[in-house]
């Protein structure tokens, strides 16, 4: 079948079952050399039980491992799902526009040598190769893909990974190799494991979209080291009713985003990172091992519904390491209720405890395990059981997992349940013995609680996803983009203060009065439109930190301090700034002292306008205690923002002051998270320090960057 490229978007394939499952699998490049990458496919095709047609392109050979060859794809006949592209990257454009004139469906180039290593023509090439035809595109620089559901190793990894639920893509080739390994070792199972590579086509958003909708996937697993369109990512994954982690790399403080703002100082790519994921219900981890833990899990048990986690254990000291796990992970145990405590007591000996950890102690058998574990999953106060076992020479580990997985199965509920075995080679087999039966096993108490807190997280993130926001009344978006229009011909890229403000309260967003005295003799007028005590602050287009170069002062009496301070702002302010041009000094309101709170936006590379919220002042840098979510966002988003500072603890009232006003401050966030949505041009915006108060939130600084 060949492709027509003037229909070219008509017939753009969006169904990947054709590269993930294909019949026809093409390997061009195909090689009798075991040396070679080409021969390493054909071998992996072959030997992997992949059922379906091989098809080895080489002019040069008849066959390889018994395999017809052909001499070109014109040459074979029928369909061909996928190709495999394994030859020097400077050909690969030729060979990827042959395979669209021959209607293949999906392409896989394994070659280096692209935009990884700063070739982005050749790239570009191998794109436009492939325009007008609707085949699709896997990498480059990949490894390939696995589908263990087929057995399909379309890749030169050594082997299909262990058999299992978690469909994984890897942005590092080198990591899905070594994870293929991994997967055997700690029996962690898998449906597919995909090599993403250099994302010229197919990207994260592509293979999400296909492992949501896969029967044989249960939990997609990410190795991510940059997303190109954070936005179409998270528009993906928000509809996704499967779990997804995440292990994103550069967290660190040199992936931070360099900016002038107080904002853009604190907007560290990975807090970016970390916002939008808890913005998505994704969860994060932060190692291989947390990855494949968590992973496991989700992989096998339900959510957990409810706060109220159980553990039974047959030792004291996992039991107290476990209930210290809970705090960490946020699952804190708690006393079970009187009915279920006497039903638990008669399954262990009088000097065992029904508290919470359950101790059956080392006298626990088979029974005493299987019993309880039922009893505790069939009581409504229970939520999530977690199991331990010390390896003990009177119950035998594989004894004790089979009784584990008896009292499962006789519940009348589907509870998750996790599981932590703690001893030799025999505690190993049981734990592996465990999770062919879908009971996620650590070989530690803490990995076993962590587990639980991850279903517990994912039922948590999923009930507080946003699916539909939609632009919030009162916001003058005509005249916004008015201003911004005028003040961009003009030159303009960082607003003053006047202008911020004016903008704010278009967006209905609280600022206190503010008039501005461009010289001395306006100063008397100025004042007659306040009540003393007022503030002033310089303004300038070139200061951006006020209080750095001595621009502020706070609590001015009367118009004769109005006077002093004039003149000792401008005095201190071209000492410190002498190129800085000066428009005069602004009158403000002087307000009440209230709680000091930073609410700011920056455009992000790779999920855009994004909203920032946290602890302000002018030691805001300092102490980095902000969140962040991708613009626009919602009540919820606005509402967990402030729940992750440390500054929300102030919010609640003590000692007889009352609560703050946390929705004013929700709705702040939201305004100004659709005033940076509506209008591209901005490039930053500052709010330090929203003031915040038990009725209402006003801004009381404000600055505006353009692009």
């Amino acid at each position: 079948m060949q492709n027509d490229p003037a229909n070219a978007e008509k017939e753009l394939n969006t169904d990947l079952n054709v590269i993930f499952k294909p019949k026809t699998v093409a390997v061009i490049g195909a090689s009798r050399d075991p040396d070679k990458i080409g021969y390493q496919i054909v071998l992996n095709l072959k030997d992997g039980g992949y059922t379906g047609r091989i098809v080895p392109i080489n002019p040069k050979a008849e066959e390889i491992l018994g395999i017809k060859c052909y001499p070109s794809l014109k040459d074979v006949e029928g369909d061909i799902e996928l190709a495999i592209i394994s030859i020097p990257a400077k050909y690969t454009p030729a060979a990827a526009k042959e395979c669209g004139e021959r209607g293949v469906k999906g392409i896989i180039i394994v070659a280096s040598g692209f935009s990884e290593v700063g070739n982005h023509q050749l790239e570009a090439d191998l794109v436009n190769a492939l325009k007008g035809y609707s085949t699709r595109l896997l990498g480059p620089n990949v490894v390939g893909l696995m589908n263990n559901t087929i057995r399909l190793n379309a890749s030169f990894g050594p082997y299909l990974p262990y058999p299992g639920k978690i469909g994984m893509v890897s942005q590092s080739g080198a990591m899905i190799i070594a994870l293929d390994a991994r997967t055997w070792v700690d029996r962690i199972g898998m449906s597919y494991l995909v090599s993403i590579g250099n994302m010229a086509d197919l990207n994260f958003s592509d293979l999400v979209n296909f492992l949501v909708n896969d029967d044989d996937t249960s939990c997609i697993s990410l190795y991510v080291e940059g997303i190109k369109d954070g936005r179409s990512f998270l528009d993906a994954v928000k509809v996704s009713k499967k779990p997804i982690v995440m292990l994103k790399s550069g967290r660190s403080m040199h992936g931070s985003i360099a900016a002038s703002s107080h904002t853009g100082s604190l907007a560290g790519s990975d807090k970016v990172y970390d916002g939008a994921m808890k913005q998505a219900g994704i969860l994060r981890a932060n190692t291989i091992d947390d990855l494949f833990d968590k992973s496991l899990a989700l992989s096998l048990q339900p959510t957990m519904k409810g706060p109220n986690m159980l553990i039974i254990t047959n030792g004291g000291g996992i039991g107290v390491l476990a209930t210290d796990a809970g705090e960490m992970y946020g699952v804190p145990v708690d006393t079970p209720g009187d009915a279920l405590r006497q039903k638990l007591s008669k399954f262990m000996p009088e000097f065992g405890s029904t508290k919470n950890p359950i101790d059956l102690t080392a006298m626990a058998t088979g029974s005493s395990y299987q019993d309880a574990v039922r009893t505790a999953l069939d009581d409504d106060g229970v939520d999530g059981l977690v199991v331990l076992y010390c390896e003990v020479s009177n119950l035998d580990p594989q004894i004790a997992a089979k009784s584990i997985l008896k009292g499962k199965m006789e519940a009348r509920n589907d509870k998750p349940i996790c599981v932590g075995f703690v001893g030799g080679e025999q505690s190993r087999r049981a734990i592996e013995w465990l999770q062919k039966n879908e009971i996620p096993s650590y070989p530690s108490p803490e990995k076993a609680v962590m587990s639980m807190s991850t279903l517990r997280q994912h039922e948590i993130l999923n009930r507080s996803i946003c699916l539909a926001n939609s632009e919030i009344d009162g916001l003058d978006r005509t005249g916004v983009s008015g201003i911004l229009a005028d003040l961009k011909k003009s030159g303009t890229t960082v607003l003053n203060e006047l202008d911020s403000k004016k903008i704010f309260s278009m967006y209905g967003i609280p600022v206190n009065r503010m008039e501005l005295a461009k010289n001395e003799g306006d100063l008397k007028n100025v004042a007659g439109k306040f009540k003393f005590p007022v503030a002033m602050k310089i303004q300038s287009p070139d200061i951006t930190h006020k209080f750095d170069v001595g621009g502020v002062r706070l609590n001015v009496k009367s118009q004769d301090e109005m006077t002093a301070a004039f003149r000792d702002i401008m005095s201190t302010v071209k000492e410190k700034a002498p190129d800085a041009r000066i428009d005069g000094i602004v009158v403000e309101d002087m307000l009440k002292p209230g709680l000091e709170t930073i609410v700011g936006t920056l455009k992000d590379p790779s999920f855009g306008p994004t909203v920032m919220f946290g602890m302000g002042g002018t030691n805001v840098e300092v102490l980095g205690d902000v969140s962040f979510r991708v613009a626009p966002v919602c009540r919820e988003d606005a509402s967990a923002m402030i729940s992750e500072t440390m500054i929300s603890k102030l919010f609640k009232g003590t000692r007889g002051r009352p609560d703050l006003d946390s929705e004013a401050v929700i709705e702040i966030l939201m305004r100004i998270s659709w005033l940076a949505r509506n209008h591209p041009e901005i490039k930053e915006i500052d709010a330090n320090p929203v003031m915040v108060y038990d009725k209402g939130a006003v801004a009381v600084d404000a600055r505006i960057i353009l692009q």
